[in-house]
């Protein structure tokens, strides 16, 4: 099996998405397009890759904004394929926001917002879409010596209302605040993980425990006292969070929280408290780090009398060369969990796994190019990036079905100036394996539905 032929196996599930077959057959040409696209990511360059560029082009458009299909549909074969990787195991996903810019006035959902690469002595704006991501951590290092791999299983963006002018009457700034609670980035993320435990059930997953790894930034009471079935938040949590243990008043028995309360940091401090060696699968091998335990947990603030556990990773030293003496350490991390059942290490596992949603972004960003798109229409705006996306989950697929895990001889030697002991393939790997088997085989135009030529390809992105 090829690369070219287990990635269009894949695509060919989406028979159940849209309402007719053509539509089936014209994203499943979209969606290779795209990866065999050079250049900018838009929808007339994946026309040229298919040499469409002379036929009308107004069907590619309406796939996108008048074909009836729904995004989270559209992931339901990546959450499927995703599902033979667990094992006996529990799901572990990561969650996430990303930004794409985007201007325009007319254009749906783009806001100025923060930009998060702005310096922090100087705060800039940017104006785009903010999104919310979920990626599936396939343990990988179980059976193989490679790292977890992060698989997009859900993407959506979140409407950020539009703020009101400098002389708006008080009926609008009191609406324009009452749709900003109602449309809160941890209120969209309880609806897409709410959503995603129904669809892992239906693939099978009935029977199996979710495990969450979320950001700081999703450390609110919002996510903690949220009712959330056979789930387990896993939350990094600021140093100086108040939290206590339950009162046992016998004067006041109706007294919930105890009057000490003590903080992330003063537990690592705590030389009372011992620490514990755990081992995880970070930078390349299994590694030992210490960390200490604190169970039934309160926090008034945040989770209310949902009971929390505590854990405290300490600094890890590095050497950012392999010939450095002196040895650098990495901040402290404090966690929040609501499971009080799952071992230590594979809450740590899952923690130290959720990176790979920042290598996702990355890869969508610079490689997929979901910011690239020039549509217009509101279904397109929301579609068409998040399509990129699931054809991005889906060659991660495709290519560990063909080439497994590990980065062997098949794939292209790497250039002298970069580290040739990479264990896993890059998103650029799978990019350049998939345009050498397409290059290679130029008569799968009967599988694929188009011409492939690369020549043409690259004339048309110049």
């Amino acid at each position: 099996m090829t690369l070219t032929t287990a990635f269009l196996e894949l695509c060919g599930e989406w028979s159940t998405v849209f309402a007719q077959q053509r539509s089936t057959q014209r994203a499943k040409k979209m969606a290779l397009s795209s990866v065999l696209c050079a250049g900018r990511k838009w929808v007339t360059h994946f026309l040229c890759v298919q040499q469409a560029e002379m036929l009308d082009w107004s069907a590619d458009y309406k796939l996108f904004s008048r074909a009836p299909w729904k995004v989270a549909d559209l992931f339901d074969p990546v959450v499927k394929e995703s599902m033979t990787y667990f094992g006996d195991g529990p799901i572990r996903l990561a969650c996430d926001e990303t930004r794409t810019k985007r201007g325009g006035n007319k254009v749906k959902r783009s806001r100025y917002t923060r930009d998060p690469l702005s310096p922090p002595f100087h705060i800039n704006f940017m104006k785009g879409i903010r999104w919310v991501q979920f990626s599936a951590l396939l343990p990988l290092h179980q059976d193989h010596d490679v790292g977890a791999l992060g698989v997009p299983v859900a993407f959506e963006p979140v409407d950020l209302p539009a703020k009101p002018k400098r002389g708006a009457s008080d009926e609008e700034k009191k609406a324009y605040e009452k749709a900003k609670q109602q449309n809160n980035l941890c209120l969209k993320t309880l609806d897409l993980l709410r959503d995603l435990r129904r669809r892992f059930d239906r693939a099978g997953a009935a029977g199996k425990r979710m495990l969450v790894a979320v950001d700081g930034g999703f450390c609110n009471k919002v996510m903690f006292q949220a009712v959330l079935e056979r789930t387990t938040l896993i939350a990094r949590c600021r140093k100086d969070a108040k939290l206590c243990f339950q009162a046992k008043d016998a004067a006041n028995p109706r007294k919930v929280y105890a009057d000490e309360k003590f903080t992330p940091e003063g537990v690592r401090k705590d030389e009372s408290i011992p620490w514990k060696k755990i081992k995880v699968y970070m930078g390349g091998r299994f590694r030992e780090i210490r960390c200490k335990e604190v169970c039934q947990v309160l926090w008034q603030g945040g989770a209310k009398r949902k009971p929390l556990r505590l854990l405290v990773v300490a600094p890890t030293p590095y050497k950012p060369s392999p010939g450095m003496q002196r040895c650098y350490y990495r901040q402290p991390a404090y966690i929040l969990v609501t499971d009080h059942e799952s071992p230590v290490n594979e809450l740590l596992q899952c923690y130290c796994d959720r990176w790979q949603i920042e290598v996702n972004h990355r890869d969508e960003k610079q490689y997929m190019g979901i910011a690239d798109a020039q549509v217009w229409n509101d279904e397109s705006v929301d579609r068409l990036p998040a399509f990129l996306v699931c054809t991005y989950a889906i060659l991660m697929l495709a290519t560990l079905k063909v080439y497994g895990p590990e980065r062997t001889a098949e794939y292209q030697t790497p250039p002298k100036w970069q580290n040739k002991r990479r264990k896993r393939p890059s998103c650029v790997d799978m990019l350049r394996k998939l345009r050498e088997e397409a290059h290679q085989n130029p008569d799968a135009e009967a599988e694929v539905g188009f011409p492939i030529d690369l020549t043409h390809i690259l004339l048309r992105a110049a």
